[in-house]
């Protein structure tokens, strides 16, 4: 991916989500991951691992709204997600109470893939997930947040997990008790959980310790 094609790919997993994709863009993006297919009826299709979506007849110059960019999000993460099934990867995950990041670390430049609590006022709309885990008290719902985080891990060949806090306080903490009782496959995946300081700590900075962990471990 050559440095304009990375520049377009951040943008479309940018937050706040852009309002200014131009589909000329998103064409060079998509012919650098996949397939561009101009349709009879001026529709396009665009293909990436086997994983397609259909768009309406835009122009080049048109800007694509915010429903084109979260699909074009789901078809490169859905293709990503296919692509760690069928060869393993290495994962970090970075998780607390809000989110949880999955990264994968052998790749340079990537973009997490979110899983978080689904804000009830829908100011999370640009994460991938967006399902309600809070229960009708507004406490968080653990075991529907966890799966749908072990749920993106089946394909790992080996996880860390990065978190803060200790014990009943720590989200990492109790997302490994859950996978231990609930998701024995991916349980046994995870080489280890490290606390960090993850407010003072880059995406790169976090990123590279992780690809330190594995290096000795």
């Amino acid at each position: 991916m050559d440095t304009k094609t990375k520049r377009i790919y951040d943008q479309v997993f940018q937050h706040p989500m852009t309002h200014n994709l131009e589909w000329n863009d998103i064409r060079t993006l998509f012919e650098d991951m996949g397939e561009v297919e101009q349709n009879h009826n001026g529709n396009i299709k665009l293909t990436i691992s086997g994983h397609a979506a259909m768009f309406q007849s835009p122009n080049d110059s048109d800007v694509a709204t915010p429903e084109q960019v979260m699909q074009i999000r789901h078809l490169i993460q859905d293709s990503q997600v296919s692509g760690e099934k069928e060869s393993g990867q290495n994962i970090l995950v970075v998780i607390d109470h809000k989110e949880a990041k999955i990264y994968r670390t052998e790749m340079k430049g990537t973009v997490p893939e979110l899983v978080t609590p689904n804000d009830p006022d829908g100011h999370d709309r640009h994460v991938h997930s967006a399902h309600n885990y809070r229960d009708q008290n507004g406490t968080l719902n653990h075991d529907a947040y966890f799966s749908d985080v072990a749920k993106r891990l089946a394909g790992a060949e080996k996880i860390v997990v990065f978190g803060s806090g200790t014990g009943s306080s720590s989200t990492m903490d109790l997302f490994a008790s859950w996978l231990k009782e609930h998701r024995k496959d991916v349980s046994e995946k995870v080489m280890g959980l490290v606390i960090i300081d993850q407010g003072h700590m880059t995406e790169s900075q976090l990123l590279a310790r992780a690809r330190d962990f594995y290096a000795v471990n």
